[in-house]
């Protein structure tokens, strides 16, 4: 489960963001509240983030799904390549500090903190603590190029791991590679919670979905609770011409610029969608021909059933642009309720709809905007001193929490 993630330095964010899944004891009652045993503390399911277009919003998200790509393509970077990084520079163009992140989660029953920083040529810095007991500990402390700080008895296995490490790549995820266990059941906790992530396209999560006839089921039923006239959802492979493979697949190797052996599948599944009706007709037609809003909440519907029953992580920037609010009910329902979200799934999400603020608690909502230099800060909303009674999204409407558009004239 995540705890908590900052970031400082990745594109409109200068100083540091830090998001936070710890629930206020006062809303421990919550829906929202995740239940296991084996964690000491209270989690969110779902933090929401909301402010004026241009305030960063996306960019939180965005910085997030940078950081484990990066965490992740670790061992395909070629050691010659440049690190792709776009730090802060509104009123800085010479900035030259690096870009960091970091994740507080628990893995296993036990808390861990791992960062790293860098900047477009190498590692500036990388750790990871432990608390295996009251205290935590640090388990290895990178700075600058080659240079390690190892505990444990095993300081020479991963010194040896540490050669192996170029200044590029981060050490957790080389170790892991290398079979070394103490920190492969680390980099397995971002492996795991991201695996949607990783080389799924949404057609193809979705094939995974449908193949599956239990998780099918669920996708059709809840489409039906969220009255849809669909019947069924199948996938159906499209084989693709030569010539466009072979140029698709050298564009994407050359952007990626990380992988020594990029490969494109040969076929690509298409979702195709039955329809019912007014006549009681079926007629069927691709998802991507479906409109926006069908597309969406399905695609939504469809990544939340895949990591439902083990647990996982979603990012979803705008979450509900282009369906109902009743849809966006539907889905946060889903993800309160236990028996549908039975791995306890995480959500972090922007919106722009104000009436996502009476569906969640005020700990859960992080107001977003710039400040003077253009920078994105972010507060709070619990920080305010809200009534019992208090109409929170009028508040937010009449600009009494800020992070609302400012119109001149």
């Amino acid at each position: 489960m995540l705890v908590q993630y900052a970031v400082k330095n990745f594109k409109s964010i200068k100083d540091e963001i830090v998001i936070n899944y710890r629930v206020d004891e006062k809303y421990c009652d919550s829906k929202w509240v995740i239940e296991n045993e084996e964690i000491p503390v209270y989690l969110y399911k779902c933090i929401g983030l909301i402010g004026p277009n241009a305030s960063g919003k996306s960019n939180i998200i965005e910085s997030m799904y940078y950081a484990f790509r990066f965490i992740l393509n670790t061992i395909k970077r070629r050691d010659t390549s440049k690190i792709a990084v776009e730090r802060f520079a509104f009123g800085d163009v010479d900035n030259e500090n690096p870009t960091a992140f970091e994740f507080i989660f628990y893995q296993n029953g036990i808390k861990y903190i791992y960062g790293f920083s860098i900047n477009d040529r190498e590692v500036l810095e990388e750790y990871l603590m432990g608390y295996f007991s009251a205290e935590p500990e640090t388990v290895f402390d990178r700075g600058a190029g080659k240079h390690f700080e190892f505990m444990g008895n095993d300081v020479k296995t991963q010194e040896e791991i540490a050669e192996k490490t170029n200044a590029n790549r981060l050490y957790l995820p080389v170790a892991a590679e290398w079979g070394y266990a103490p920190l492969k059941k680390v980099y397995d906790w971002f492996v795991f919670h991201f695996r949607q992530y990783l080389d799924f396209s949404i057609s193809r999560l979705l094939s995974e979905i449908i193949k599956n006839k239990g998780q099918k089921e669920i996708l059709i039923q809840e489409l039906h609770k969220a009255d849809f006239n669909i019947k069924d959802i199948y996938v159906k492979n499209r084989k693709m011409d030569q010539k466009s493979h072979d140029f698709i697949e050298k564009l994407f190797a050359e952007l990626i610029g990380e992988s020594e052996d990029f490969q494109l599948s040969d076929s690509n599944p298409v979702i195709k969608v039955v329809h019912e009706n007014g006549n009681g007709d079926m007629f069927e037609i691709e998802l991507d021909e479906d409109s926006s809003g069908t597309e969406s909440f399905v695609e939504n519907l469809a990544e939340f059933l895949y990591l439902s029953e083990q647990g996982g992580f979603m990012l979803e920037d705008e979450l509900g642009k282009t369906y109902h609010m009743k849809l966006v009910q539907h889905f946060f329902k889903m993800f309160q309720s236990n028996f549908v979200n039975k791995g306890n799934t995480q959500l972090l999400f922007t919106t722009h709809n104000t009436k996502i603020l009476k569906m969640v608690n005020p700990d859960q909502i992080y107001l977003v905007d710039k400040d003077e230099m253009g920078a994105t800060i972010v507060k709070l909303l619990d920080d305010y001193d809200i009534g019992e009674d208090d109409d929170i999204e009028l508040g937010y409407l009449n600009g009494r929490f800020g992070s609302v558009p400012y119109m001149k004239g």
